[in-house]
């Protein structure tokens, strides 16, 4: 079941997610015998986050973790009231999904981890783009941490599909839109949404929070991360080896390059419950941390390597 099992635990059991073998397949034995199981947006997210905070350093084959990310993604999009075609994998154009709202409305999706313009070369241009992070792409895109948020919030507020469809579907820039749609829904129902305890409004991370987050919640790239921009911002080969050092210092598996520093940067995007304020800022191909959390997070650090020194000896 999805509370005891993540898709990237699936995925090593797995070995592969293929469509060869038809109903018997590895695709059809993912979707059928896990997805299909998710009965909220939330849950979804939470696997979501959690396969792309392992992406970095997975031992497996991680093109089928991309593969597992997408049909996610799909299933996201299900339970939000779209009926969804899941695209074979093996597609020129990248193709993930067809999202439908009856006969209407018809929505080809590409969710895919990638980091650059390269990577995104062979998806059609009339796809909606559905990225672990905001990168410097040159071409519309939505951040699956947005699309998180809107499709929890749709379910709180019982949106109907239809109007999110005609979102998507524009040309322009879908984050700065479905940004400004999520702030007037907001505004339209704060009183309906501020009598249901699971939402929260909260922007600020509080001290307790951050260090819950940090020290319980992150794995080690993301921790490392945190730390290593600390004294300055860092353009990504430098983070890289910046978080590499860190990793060696704890033991831990090495990432593998800055293709890395998009899923890294995906894991922390863990405010899907509420709107929290990012704590990495991404300009072109350099990373700062937010000054406000600086503070915070040195002093986490302190504590988590006094962790580290304990356990040693």
């Amino acid at each position: 079941m999805p509370a005891q099992i993540a898709s990237v635990d699936v995925v090593r059991i797995l070995g592969k997610l293929s469509d060869d073998g038809g109903e018997q397949s590895s695709r059809n034995r993912f979707i059928r015998e896990y997805l299909s199981k998710y009965t909220s947006p939330e849950s979804i997210i939470s696997d979501i986050e959690g396969l792309l905070e392992a992406y970095p350093t997975f031992d497996g084959d991680s093109e089928s973790l991309g593969r597992a990310y997408a049909d996610l993604v799909n299933r996201l999009a299900e339970l939000s009231g779209f009926s969804v075609d899941y695209v074979k994998y093996s597609g020129r154009e990248k193709i993930t999904g067809i999202w439908k709202v009856g006969e209407a409305s018809q929505i080809k999706v590409a969710a895919i981890i990638c980091t650059d313009f390269e990577e995104a070369k062979g998806v059609a241009r009339n796809a909606l783009l559905i990225l672990p992070e905001a990168i410097d792409l040159g071409r519309p895109f939505v951040t699956v941490g947005r699309l998180g948020m809107l499709f929890s919030m749709i379910e709180q507020i019982e949106l109907p599909v239809s109007s999110v469809a005609s979102i998507l579907v524009t040309d322009d820039n879908y984050d700065k839109r479905i940004s400004s749609f999520m702030e007037l829904m907001l505004l339209a129902f704060k009183k309906e949404l501020a009598r249901k305890p699971q939402i929260s409004l909260q922007k600020e991370w509080s001290k307790e929070e951050l260090e819950e987050f940090i020290m319980e919640r992150l794995k080690l790239p993301t921790i490392g991360m945190l730390f290593s921009l600390l004294d300055s911002p860092m353009l990504s080969e430098d983070l890289v080896d910046r978080i590499n050092s860190f990793l060696e210092e704890n033991e831990s598996e090495l990432v593998k390059g800055p293709m890395a520093l998009g899923a890294i940067m995906g894991a922390l995007s863990k405010h899907y419950s509420g709107i929290k304020e990012e704590l990495v800022l991404r300009e072109g191909k350099r990373y700062r941390l937010a000054d406000k959390y600086r503070p915070l997070i040195s002093e986490i650090k302190a504590r988590f390597e006094s962790g580290v020194q304990a356990r040693a000896r």
